[in-house]
């Protein structure tokens, strides 16, 4: 059995009061749930009768988890999607510097380029980064497109490698996962077909480092949506 760490911002002694049991149904899969007061005899806790759990005071259960789980307060005017432990939001069209350390062509290169506005869903275990090929805010059922970066998989999974990303996922962590993306030095093409057009991701990022728009025509579609990598990751973690 793993140890488990309860952090507190005061020394406090904790004290059992009571507890929650848990049923389900073998054949619908449907949760019942009693409350027990415990009591507590010569140093050993005991369940007493239980009641039903109300309605209520699941809520108020529900509410204190929350506050320790999920966010609250104001909401990043780019945010697209929030839930405990996952969060998705845009970043429109820009000139952006980025930084290569590759081992080919492009060197230690770096300068000012153009950038496709891009989607990033960012969860305990990993964050991912998609293209858009208009430049407005995405909803539900926008078309995804694979992101023409170094280091992103073909999944859209950004390799983080020795990154530093935030340790909490919520609107004030939005700027320090971009500023962990783009200021990382990109090394290495995960995957073969990262944007359509002759030279594939190396012809265009020494393009663009010269100056050249972005090319949202070439982007390739990831042939899913915005709910669908919700989903998926909200799923899995």
């Amino acid at each position: 059995m793993n140890d488990v760490i309860i952090a507190c911002e005061a020394d406090n002694t904790l004290e059992i009061e009571a507890a929650l049991l848990f049923y389900r149904a073998r054949g619908n899969g449907d949760i019942y749930a009693t409350q027990h007061d415990v009591r507590v005899v010569d140093d050993r806790p005991a369940l007493l009768p239980g009641v039903p759990l109300a309605l209520e005071s699941l809520a108020e259960f529900a509410d204190l988890a929350a506050k320790r789980t999920s966010y609250r307060g104001f909401v990043h005017e780019r945010v697209v999607y929030v839930a405990p432990n996952v969060l998705a939001w845009w970043v429109p069209a820009c000139t952006r510097r980025v930084w290569f350390q590759h081992s080919g062509e492009l060197g230690n290169a770096s300068g000012d380029c153009q950038h496709p506005p891009l989607v990033f869903i960012a969860a305990p275990s990993k964050w991912s980064v998609f293209a858009l090929r208009e430049n407005t805010r995405p909803d539900a059922h926008t078309a995804l497109y694979r992101a023409p970066y170094f280091n992103v998989w073909e999944s859209g999974e950004i390799c983080v490698g020795n990154v530093a990303t935030p340790d909490t996922i919520d609107s004030e962590s939005i700027k320090p996962y971009e500023d962990a993306f783009f200021r990382s030095r990109f090394t290495h093409t995960n995957t073969d077909k990262l944007i359509k057009g002759r030279g594939g991701a190396l012809r265009l990022w020494k393009n663009l480092l010269d100056g050249a728009p972005f090319p949202i025509n070439q982007l390739i579609d990831a042939k899913c949506t915005l709910a669908d990598v919700v989903k998926k990751i909200s799923t899995k973690d």
